[in-house]
């Protein structure tokens, strides 16, 4: 749907243009027609008014199909892949820029935020008032110069309870689209009673930020003000900015409210049996919770509250560098018309994606809506979990593929969060980095990390869940030398988890770290379950270790 503003006037078509400076000027003239009730609903909006937010045309919640016509007019190098998906480049920037993001430091919150320092390892940089509304004026100014602009209204959360209302302004179709999957999407009649946004991201990513501005270090700024539930970006276009600044706005929240927030996917068998996927992106989170015989709860973003556990989001956002249909069958299959796929390489000829190449980036990323999985649980709510599975992916080559964890184990990796960083998640990551994330996602987290740790273990406690290390990185030597352990073993590992199969069988304790490792597990070579033995040398092993 489409809304103009009244001070904006259609373009007339003319004789004297000619017959195609006609048509666009009719083409024109019907975009700016646009429906009076979607006027008012932006109109109406105190946040918008406070802003100067006035824009010239707004396209409010247009389906997939609108999206794709307005992508391939309006921006360039974007195409309809074979599968029917829309392919498309975020620019210079294909990976989130966690160093140029910026919060808010006011009164109303300061004392609760784990601000960053020279040691703290927090993500929160800080920022004063009056330098984000300088960054909101310029993302506004910009947005209201435009020909047009696109809004979309979806929820966060999908316990009605913890539901949050999310308003997204942006230049790009394909922004929209990968909001409209990103979100959780409203229902006509709930579009129609929409009301005021609890959160709004002005994503004016195009235009850059001024370098010289007080707090900024780059031409790129990504600023969260949680007083005013307002988010600004500018100078990056890549798109998991916006779904990752909603979820950093949950983390803030639901803590508050007693709920627990998590960087986990998820998923639930036929016996209601849960599982929490913990891991940075690119260990196997969406790849492990996405199995066609247990319910995808979600694969990214969760909420373990009283009454169970809730996806935040309402699609997954997969990465899909080296993505085969023969192992990863659900997620090819989810790539369709009305998924976005970011920066991939595109046959020009064929429409074919090669799937294989990092030409333009390892960072390349699906967007699709959750019930684009065969076997997606909705709505996206299941009981307690059951199982707790940290994901690492070990460039060190040391760590076993899987070990039991006891409590006071689980608190210790969830708080130290030791992974790698794999290649195109960050700007300027291109190979495996060892790194410490705390809670498998630091670069989220809004409170100290110790808030999330001792609400988690409240939480196992209290409901008898198991803890497990499960290590999808390398194994018979370090990054460069050795293997990645093949997703077909991971796999049965996790099936053994959720069957049993490991409750049962001898464990043998690991030098130095004290992990619990199993003697053996189904459809997984004895061999490879101890590290030790996948080197070629011993020595060099221990000198790892």
């Amino acid at each position: 749907m489409a809304t103009k503003n009244t001070n904006s006037k259609a373009v007339e078509p003319r004789a004297d243009q000619g017959l195609i400076g006609m048509k666009m000027a009719a083409a024109q003239q019907k975009e700016a027609l646009g429906a009076s009730t979607d006027k008012a609903v932006i109109d109406a909006c105190k946040a918008f008014k406070e802003a100067g937010f006035k824009p010239k045309l707004v396209f409010r919640n247009l389906p997939p199909s609108h999206l794709y016509e307005k992508a391939l007019r309006y921006e360039p190098g974007t195409h309809i892949v074979k599968s029917g998906a829309l392919a498309t480049s975020s620019g210079a920037k294909t990976g989130r820029c966690p160093r140029d993001k910026r919060v808010v430091r006011e009164s109303s919150t300061e004392k609760d935020i784990w601000w960053a320092s020279s040691s703290s390892g927090s993500p929160n940089y800080e920022m004063d008032e009056r330098s984000f509304l300088i960054n909101r004026e310029t993302a506004v100014s910009y947005l209201n110069s435009l020909h047009h602009v696109f809004v979309f209204d979806g929820y966060a959360n999908w316990d009605p309870e913890a539901r949050i209302k999310v308003r997204v302004v942006t230049e790009r179709a394909y922004h929209a689209l990968f909001m409209h999957n990103m979100l959780i999407r409203p229902s006509l009649e709930e579009l129609e009673e929409f009301g005021e946004p609890d959160f709004i991201i002005y994503n004016a990513g195009a235009f850059p930020a001024n370098r010289f501005s007080n707090y900024m270090t780059s031409t790129t700024s990504v600023d969260v003000n949680l007083r005013s539930r307002e988010m600004v970006i500018l100078g990056t276009q890549y798109a998991g900015e916006m779904k990752k600044g909603v979820f950093s706005v949950m983390h803030y929240l639901m803590p508050k409210r007693g709920v627990l927030s998590l960087h986990s996917g998820c998923n639930m068998g036929a016996a209601g049996d849960v599982t929490l996927f913990f891991g940075l992106s690119g260990t196997g989170k969406t790849t492990l919770s996405t199995d066609p015989r247990r319910p995808l709860i979600g694969d990214d973003e969760h909420c373990w509250g009283p009454d169970g556990v809730f996806n935040i989001e309402g699609g997954c956002y997969a990465k899909c560098i080296g993505l085969k249909a023969a192992s990863e069958p659900e997620i090819y299959k989810a790539i369709r018309f009305g998924s976005v796929l970011e920066n991939v390489v595109v046959d020009e000829r064929t429409r074919d994606v090669d799937y294989s190449s990092n030409r333009l980036t390892e960072n390349t990323r699906a967007s699709y809506p959750i019930d684009y999985i065969d076997n997606a649980k909705i709505p996206c709510v299941g009981p307690h979990p059951r199982n707790v599975v940290l994901l690492c992916c070990d460039a060190f080559g040391v760590l076993p593929p899987v070990s039991r964890l006891s409590l006071e184990q689980v608190m210790y990796h969830f708080i130290s969060g030791y992974t790698s960083k794999v290649a195109g998640t960050e700007m300027g990551v291109t190979e495996p980095e060892a790194t410490f994330s705390a809670c498998y996602g630091g670069a989220f987290l809004m409170w100290h990390p110790m808030k999330y740790a001792s609400m988690l273990a409240d939480k196992m406690r209290q409901h008898g869940t198991k803890g497990w290390l499960v290590n999808t990185g390398w194994t018979g030597g370090s990054y460069g030398t050795g293997s990645r352990i093949s997703l077909k073993y991971t796999r049965a590992i996790i099936d053994a988890i959720h069957s049993g199969a490991l409750d049962s069988v001898e464990y043998a304790e690991m030098p130095l770290f004290k992990l619990q490792v199993p003697t053996s597990c189904p459809r997984v070579p004895d061999v490879l379950l101890q590290p030790a033995l996948q080197w070629a040398a011993q020595a060099d092993f221990n000198d790892t270790l």
